[in-house]
């Protein structure tokens, strides 16, 4: 297969691929005489594997850790485990994260016309902001 028909079959773009083969998340692609890169199954299986731990919010670096542990078999079962907990951790905290920043819209959202609309319409007359009243 070539690149563009392992891209349309993967959902990945071609560049992508050929980002992931550069940092060594991809084992060198073989090439045929005129130099193109030829694709099995083999790839289509590791892509869509990369796309799963992708998914469960590993980075691309853990992702090449957790492929490399893999390789050395079974006594890094709890390495590769420790991998996709540390994943979640980060994603738990993103959502935490998030999970404030919608507070506080609506909190803003809530209180728009004793916070928001007063100082839009300062800075728009470049007045000295007001200092809004305890809410």
């Amino acid at each position: 297969m070539t690149i563009r028909e392992v891209a349309a079959k993967t959902g990945m773009s071609a560049d992508t691929l050929r980002y992931y083969e550069r940092i060594g998340l991809l084992p060198p692609v073989p090439r045929n005489a005129a130099g193109i890169r030829t694709y099995d199954e083999y790839f289509v299986n590791l892509i869509n594997f990369i796309k799963k731990l992708k998914a469960s919010g590993m980075s691309l670096e853990h992702i090449i850790d957790y492929i490399r542990l893999a390789k050395m078999g079974e006594a890094t079962l709890q390495a590769r485990k420790n991998l996709l907990a540390e994943a979640r951790e980060t994603l738990v905290q993103k959502i935490n994260s998030l999970q404030l920043v919608v507070e506080l819209a609506d909190y803003q959202l809530n209180n728009y016309e004793q916070l928001l609309q007063p100082e839009t319409e300062a800075l728009l007359q470049r007045a000295p902001v007001p200092v809004p009243m305890a809410v």
